[in-house]
């Protein structure tokens, strides 16, 4: 049985709550046979660099691979991500994706599906500007005790 390290998308709670995710991520764990292990999903703070992610990656996790809840995941920066594709593919973990059921498991393979992958950035980025994300990262960063105080 292969075990998976579960990444559910804190930035899409909007649209699908963590504990629906988590349901989703394990039965894509279950269809490839396996289940999750460990689960750590991004902060609000982190969701364009993938801290928390690389972070966990640095630990070399004794898992298959790592799944993640959606593509868009990897588009919440500047550009897609391809770079933490690579390098996780690279460290001889599998990729998937459960919203797009989607399975990278070679860097051979990633190379082939760029070009989907690209297009997908620019077809999220015109469903859903940037910009409109801005009043969730607002509502949910913490606030100082100063901002405290003025509310």
């Amino acid at each position: 049985m292969k075990d998976f390290f579960s990444c559910p998308d804190t930035g899409f709670l909007k649209y699908v709550p963590q504990p629906i995710q988590h349901i989703v991520i394990a039965d894509k764990a279950s269809k490839l046979g396996g289940k999750i292990t460990f689960y750590a999903p991004e902060d609000f703070e982190t969701l364009k660099t993938q801290g928390v992610t690389r972070s966990k990656l640095s630990q070399r996790p004794a898992v298959d691979g790592i799944i993640f809840f959606t593509l868009k995941q990897f588009c919440y920066g500047e550009k897609l991500n391809f770079s933490l594709l690579r390098n996780i593919l690279d460290s001889k973990y599998e990729v998937h994706f459960a919203r797009e059921n989607l399975s990278i498991t070679s860097s051979t393979a990633l190379d082939e599906m760029f070009p989907m992958l690209y297009a997908t950035q620019f077809v999220l980025e015109r469903d859903e500007p940037r910009e409109s994300w801005r009043q969730v990262w607002d509502a949910l960063s913490p606030r100082t005790d100063f901002d405290n105080a003025l509310v």
